[in-house]
């Protein structure tokens, strides 16, 4: 992941890096400044120069657009430092993109192509969406991930890119039966990637049938207790990602993302008895933790 040094009028560069932590969390690699009103571009230049040097080497700078003093400057800090890359358009989706290892090249598209009217798709993007077809030679993949934002930006973004997905499943008897919330998630699927909402009964007798052969598909819940209903049906699952799970009256903190319930406790030492491995791990480039260790670790996985 390269280095990055973001410029803007205003705060608005350490505001757009602040949002991006929220989702990717620290992001040591990348530093913001801004150009205040009280500041010339000697001034700037100069805060250019001493945020380099934090860097063991500065990759690129992203400014928020062409022509003004942050690109100017940047320009000027350039001339001397020619190694240095300068973009422009800085923007939450491009920094999401690049931070997440998405080439600049690439990132840009991506930003272009969810860009615009929500919910809206571009014709070519249906094209694209149509030349998913199911494969009898390739292997099919399975990935499940607990997570009650379900799609969401590391979902979109990340696990869809870093598992190379084609499908996204969300099960959940009650979504199903919402049409606002089912819209919601259609809109919030990545471009190129099919989307199925199913029960948790309709989820199993498709997988049994392999209507997903040749298929990568991640499997996305709010509770283990949708994985438990699956395995009673006779699904066999594979490991189990616990991403996030907000707190709730009752609730216990296992993780910063992850609290749990007496019941949850219950359906993880169920899952865990049927044989399946279960770890924590917010997004790909995290080191995966043992998710029945930190119940153990928190002492509470004795309960129940």
């Amino acid at each position: 992941m390269p280095n990055l040094l973001l410029i803007s009028h205003g705060s608005y560069a350490k505001a757009t890096l602040s949002s991006c932590e929220m989702i990717l969390g620290q992001l040591k690699n990348i530093k913001a400044i801004e150009f205040k009103q009280t500041m010339n571009q000697d001034d700037l230049l100069k805060a250019i120069e001493i945020a380099a040097q934090t860097f063991t080497k500065l990759d690129a700078i992203i400014v928020d657009f062409t022509g003004g003093t942050p690109a100017n400057t940047a320009i000027r800090f350039q001339a001397q430092h020619p190694e240095v890359k300068i973009y422009t358009g800085l923007s939450f989706a491009l920094l999401l993109a690049v931070a997440s290892g998405t080439p600049f090249s690439d990132a840009y598209k991506q930003v272009a192509q969810t860009s615009g009217l929500l919910g809206e798709k571009k014709p070519e993007e249906k094209t694209k969406v149509s030349t998913i077809t199911k494969s009898t030679t390739q292997k099919t993949a399975m990935f499940i991930r607990i997570d009650e934002r379900l799609i969401h930006g590391q979902v979109a973004t990340m696990w869809t890119n870093a598992l190379k997905l084609t499908r996204l499943m969300v099960i959940d008897d009650q979504i199903v039966k919402s049409p606002i919330q089912k819209t919601a998630l259609k809109t919030a699927c990545p471009n190129g990637i099919h989307l199925s909402i199913l029960t948790a009964a309709g989820a199993a007798k498709r997988i049994k049938q392999g209507q997903y052969q040749g298929q990568t598909v991640l499997i996305l819940v709010k509770r283990p207790a949708i994985l438990k209903q699956l395995v009673d049906l006779g699904v066999k699952l594979p490991e189990i990602n616990v991403g996030n799970m907000s707190t709730k009256e009752g609730s216990q903190q296992v993780a910063k993302s992850v609290a749990v319930t007496d019941s949850d406790i219950a359906d993880f030492k169920y899952l865990e008895d049927k044989g399946l491995t279960i770890y924590h791990q917010m997004i790909p480039s995290e080191a995966r933790e043992d998710f029945m260790n930190l119940l153990k670790s928190n002492e509470i996985g004795g309960q129940n």
